[in-house]
């Protein structure tokens, strides 16, 4: 088939833009694949026009490819806010020129947007999700948010998928051992909460927290609270890292760490459970669903330090413990979390859609 992926690629660092490139990877063994990258290209201070131009470039560019190439289908990656507005319009092009359409979602905060929207705004929301042909969500959860929202039997659960690497973490070579975090600067990260976990711990530990600072000013308030508490050796926030410097930082940690306020299926937790480290979590979207507590991943209310503290203490004071929640967790992603195993769910979607007038 021919496949047209719509949505950011690397950089900046993001689950949605590595759930693109991953996915279309493992699809051009058996597809024709393309993908209109829609990554923010214009300054931050640029004049409204400048966007608006920026705009209409991809859309005909879209338009090009629907009508010169002729997809078949048109797989448009969205999350919340202005980006599902944005995406609406490029749902409706490719149905305007009878193109397949199916729309991932992939923002943490849905549930808010939907819950957000006043009636005028609910009712365009909804001819979105109608347009499309078939809808992924990442979890039964959000399949329960929703799905009200689109036509019967048109949601279908994926979750996101990563590539499983040969080799696995050894964690640092030097004591203390590394708690790493990846995630944007962002307060619904809940990075704050783990450096005030750090000084709460009992075992010695140091954080490693890397990412791109989507909230301006984030990152020195992280500094700035690391300081306060007198942490400030103990913490590291050297922003983002991709590709071979990212699984270098992974394989050379201890824990994974994510206290996250609001998650759709975070990419950096199965990519940690895929490299072989243990994983500490918030009880958040897709995560409860991808997780059994104490079994493949260690599962703590968001917001709560004090269980944050035990379960990270817990961990590093149990050398067998981790070698087990951590072989468990790898073996979880081979088998249910594998990008192979999305690329198939995906292509039975797309083929469904093909056999259908």
């Amino acid at each position: 088939m021919k496949i047209l992926q719509l949505g950011p690629l690397p950089p900046p660092v993001g689950g949605m833009a590595t759930v693109i490139a991953d996915l279309s990877r493992e699809q051009e063994a058996r597809h024709e694949v393309r993908i209109l990258n829609n990554v923010k290209t214009t300054a931050l201070d640029r004049a409204l026009w400048q966007g608006v131009v920026a705009q209409l470039r991809l859309l005909l560019k879209l338009a090009g490819w629907c009508l010169g190439w002729r997809p078949d289908v048109v797989h448009v990656h969205t999350c919340s806010w202005g980006t599902f507005w944005r995406n609406g319009i490029d749902v409706l092009l490719a149905r305007l020129f009878f193109r397949r359409v199916v729309l991932h979602i992939h923002g943490a905060e849905f549930h808010k947007f939907l819950a957000s929207l006043a009636p005028g705004r609910a009712w365009l929301a909804r001819r979105v999700f109608a347009l499309a042909d078939a809808v992924i969500v990442l979890g039964e959860q959000w399949a329960e948010i929703i799905g009200p929202w689109c036509p019967q039997g048109r949601v279908h659960v994926v979750p996101n998928g990563v590539p499983v690497p040969d080799s696995t973490a050894t964690g640092a070579e030097d004591a203390p051992p590394v708690i790493l975090c990846l995630g944007n600067y962002e307060r619904r990260k809940g990075q704050a909460d783990l450096i005030a976990t750090l000084a709460r711990m009992t075992q010695p530990a140091r954080l490693l927290l890397h990412g791109f600072e989507s909230e301006p000013g984030q990152r020195e308030k992280l500094a700035e609270l690391a300081a306060s508490l007198g942490l400030g050796e103990r913490v590291a926030l050297p922003g983002p890292v991709m590709g071979a410097a990212k699984e270098a930082a992974v394989r050379a940690s201890d824990l994974f760490c994510l206290p996250s306020y609001d998650e759709g299926l975070p990419m950096s937790m199965l990519e940690a459970m895929a490299a072989g480290l243990p994983v500490v979590v918030t009880s958040v979207g897709a995560i409860p669903e991808a997780l059994v507590d104490g079994e493949d991943g260690v599962i703590v209310p968001p917001g709560d330090s004090a269980a944050l503290a035990r379960a990270l203490d817990d961990l590093l004071a149990d050398a067998g413990k981790r070698g087990r929640i951590a072989a468990a967790g790898r073996a979880k992603v081979e088998r249910d979390y594998s990008v192979a195993r999305v690329a198939r769910d995906v292509d039975a979607i797309y083929e469904a859609l093909t056999r259908t007038a």
